[in-house]
This record gives C-alpha cells, structure tokens and sequence, in this order.
C-alpha cells in the first residue's frame, strides 16, 4: 500500500482516477459514530481549546476591508484571549496567539507592516488565484499569488478550478496546482477545494488527491476543505 502512494506522488500518470469508487452509506455512518464520540472536560478541554486557538487563520474577507480594520484584525491576532482568563489559567506568559492572519492579496502590505510594528512573528497568509470562485484565467491566478508573496505573504491560500473536477479535467487540475505551487516560491500553499461545489464525495477524494500530488512534497502540503453549505 505504501509503495502505491508513494508511486502516486512520484508519477503525474492519472488514469487510475477514473476508477475511484466512494461508499456514501459507509462515509454517512463513520460521520454519525464521529458526531458521537465524548469529547474532553475540564483542564483538558481548556487546553485542547487553548491549542485551537494557535491553529486559527484570523480573517477577514470583506469588500470593505481598509488598513484600519486589518490594523486592528492583527492586533487581536496578538492578544485572542482576555488577559483575566490567561492569568485564571495560569497561561498569561505563554504569549498564546492565533496562527496566522489571512487578508485579501490587496491588504498584505498592511498586515504585514502593523504586526512587525507590534514586535510580533505571526505570519500573514494571503487567499489568491481568483478567491472565492476561481473564475479567472489562469495566468491571472498565478499573477495573483507572485504578488501576495512579494507584498509579503508567508502563505498562500488557492482556491482550484471547480470546474475541471466536475468536467472530469484531472490532468488540468493537477497542473494548475502544480504551477500555482511553483509561484508560491518559499512561500506554504494550502489548497481550498471547495467541497460543496464539487458534486460528488468522490470528486473530493479525486480532487484531495490530485491536490496533494501537484503539491511540493505530501508531507509538507496543507489542505483544507471548504464548506459551502
């Protein structure tokens, strides 16, 4: 098994994708027993939500965006959590703070300058290649994330073409990925694909696949599955 997907990563040859076949009643049912698994209390609980927070992409999004409101997006990125409950918790020297801040290409330079104004290391993640839709061309796209980086961005958040998953273009997918990865430079890549638009959980799995095979290295891509439901 290993070898196979170790093969897969290695090997751009696709036909195989044609053959993937998802059991949907046996994904409903995992998903049910998952809902009921128990979930951790107390200082455990308090921990594990502690660690959350590091893992978050504070964002914002929004049309309206200005330097101001990414200004004080990135101030809260240094201090999510009230220092009364730091201290309750005894976690007030731990410098906790949100993993990454994450804007429009348009608003890296503003990130980026207000948290090295703050002393602070967080890095700024930056959404590209035609976010939300994807429709754009691709030269656009790539065009799109050499800017990000330049303006400062340390991730690259993509979002694919769902229109070559759902017309069955798996050697398209796999190189706009790929090319998107190659613009990325030093920079991290995480693949947004959309799963509510992509018809079919076998298509996820397709796409899922494809995304970490065009991606530098397996163990290095980070993928996420973005819900529009």
């Amino acid at each position: 098994m290993y070898e196979f997907f170790f093969f897969l990563f290695l090997s751009p040859e696709l036909g195989w994708i044609s053959k993937v076949y998802v059991n949907r009643p046996a994904v409903v049912r995992h998903a049910e027993q998952i809902k009921k698994w128990k979930t951790l209390k107390g200082n455990w609980q308090a921990a594990w939500l502690l660690k959350a927070v590091t893992c978050i992409d504070l964002t914002t999004l929004s049309g309206d965006d200005t330097p101001s409101n990414v200004q004080r997006l990135c101030l809260k990125a240094k201090h999510p959590i009230r220092e009364d409950l730091l201290k309750a918790l005894d976690m007030h020297d731990k410098g906790i703070t949100v993993g990454a801040v994450c804007v429009y290409p348009a608003r890296v330079s503003d990130a980026v300058n207000t948290l090295k104004a703050a002393g602070c290391k967080i890095p700024v993640a930056s959404v590209a290649a035609g976010f939300p839709s994807g429709q754009t061309p691709l030269e656009t796209k790539l065009a799109e994330i050499r800017l990000a980086v330049e303006y400062g961005a340390q991730e690259i958040d993509i979002v694919i073409s769902r229109s070559l998953v759902l017309t069955g273009q798996w050697e398209g997918l796999y190189e706009e990925i790929r090319l998107c990865r190659a613009a990325c430079g030093e920079a991290h890549m995480k693949t947004i694909l959309a799963t509510g638009e992509l018809g079919s959980l076998a298509n996820v799995y397709k796409a899922s696949m494809i995304a970490m095979m065009a991606g530098k290295s397996p163990f290095k891509l980070r993928m996420s599955l973005l819900y529009y439901l």
